[in-house]
């Protein structure tokens, strides 16, 4: 939804030639109303199970297709129309499909139920990957790891890098909530870890958890300073956040004694999310399956000094604005993090570096390139 909100209202402007019929979730239609103009009509179906909708995504859209004369098919969420009656332009946002840490995952999980339905899904994203005319990946790196698979080294992709809207993110002027500041250490001489994600597998809590000891046994020594990490979910037995259960992340935090040094924000609202970064001395991404980062270019944009995982995704979005650590290696992730904690100079630099770094994501060139690529497909079909 937010790459929308993002796109459609420029896209209707980028090239007068063309004009976009855009099917969004009914529950969004009316924030998508007042977006509409002349050539740019927001349309919805109401389908109330998912099942039901990959039905209707493989038989009711080719109706659609067929009735409003439709040119050119952009299929945002990774499956494809199959057999699709015109040009197919695939967006791949999802690189959970490729990543064989996620399998390892769910296997040490013993989520045998989740990896049967995990390769499936994976298999179909394979499958739509050959039936797109062309397909989009946000970074070039995922690029290459969609072509690293053997079955998939000859199709047709296209980078087109995410944008990012510095101004309507810091559009909010509203203080955080009192609820949200009261959860955060309020004395002088406790530095702050910000990590932004709801909670899943693929995030890496877990060696962020594992690392949080030792962050504060060196920060401790080096500055005489505590810290706390700062989490914009809540990860309690129990809890499931789209299918990931939390449990396991909980006894973790239980058996390390660190529960006392986690602010647990639960989920925040978008238009706070500023206000947030600027409160914090340091943004963590330990993630270890990604296709591009917001969160990246977002704490990037606000000041924030970057540690992130080492990934070619995290390297080619974050640059030399972003030290790095071993993607599973939690002392490696605290010895980066007390660095930038510890040292003004280098955290003065990743901040700079940052703020420069940020300004090269844009969403206008982005819809350039878009509506550039449609055209061009739009007329070899026509040829």
């Amino acid at each position: 939804m937010t790459y929308l909100r993002n796109v459609l209202p420029q896209l209707s402007r980028a090239d007068e030639a063309q004009s976009y019929l855009a099917l969004v979730p009914p529950s969004q239609m009316e924030d998508f109303v007042l977006l509409s103009n002349q050539r740019m009509r927001p349309q919805t179906v109401e389908i109330n199970s998912a099942m039901k909708r990959m039905w209707w995504e493989q038989t009711g859209l080719r109706r659609l297709i067929k009735s409003e004369r439709i040119d050119v098919l952009v299929s945002l969420g990774n499956f494809a129309l199959l057999a699709s009656p015109v040009p197919q332009i695939l967006f791949n946002r999802n690189d959970l499909f490729f990543s064989e840490e996620f399998e390892r995952d769910l296997q040490h999980r013993q989520l045998y139920g989740e990896l049967i339905a995990h390769r499936f899904k994976s298999w179909l994203a394979r499958q739509s990957i050959k039936q797109a005319t062309v397909n989009v990946t946000p970074t070039a790196a995922f690029a290459e790891r969609i072509r690293s698979n053997s079955k998939l080294s000859q199709v047709k992709i296209e980078t087109l890098g995410f944008g990012f809207d510095a101004e309507g993110f810091a559009a909010n002027q509203e203080p955080l909530p009192d609820l949200l500041i009261g959860k955060l250490n309020p004395r002088e001489g406790c530095r702050r870890v910000l990590y932004v994600s709801h909670y899943n597998y693929f995030r890496n809590f877990e060696t962020l958890i594992r690392a949080l000891p030792d962050i504060k046994s060196r920060l401790k020594q080096q500055t005489g300073e505590d810290v706390q990490l700062v989490l914009t979910t809540d990860i309690r037995r129990g809890a499931f956040y789209g299918g990931y259960d939390a449990t396991a992340a909980a006894e973790l935090i239980e058996r390390l004694g660190v529960r006392d040094d986690i602010a647990m924000l639960g989920a925040v609202d978008y238009g706070n999310l500023h206000r947030l970064y600027k409160l914090c001395d340091v943004f963590v991404c330990p993630s270890y399956s990604e296709s591009f980062g917001h969160p990246l270019v977002e704490a990037m944009a606000s000041g924030v000094p970057v540690v992130s995982a080492n990934l070619p995704v995290h390297r080619e979005v974050c640059s030399d604005a972003a030290i790095y650590f071993d993607v599973f290696d939690e002392k490696n992730l605290a010895e980066q993090c007390v660095r930038v904690l510890a040292d003004k100079n280098l955290s003065n630099q990743l901040s700079a570096r940052g703020l420069q770094r940020s300004r090269e994501f844009s969403w206008r060139e982005h819809v350039r390139q878009l509506t550039a690529l449609i055209t061009r497909v739009a007329e070899q079909h026509n040829q």
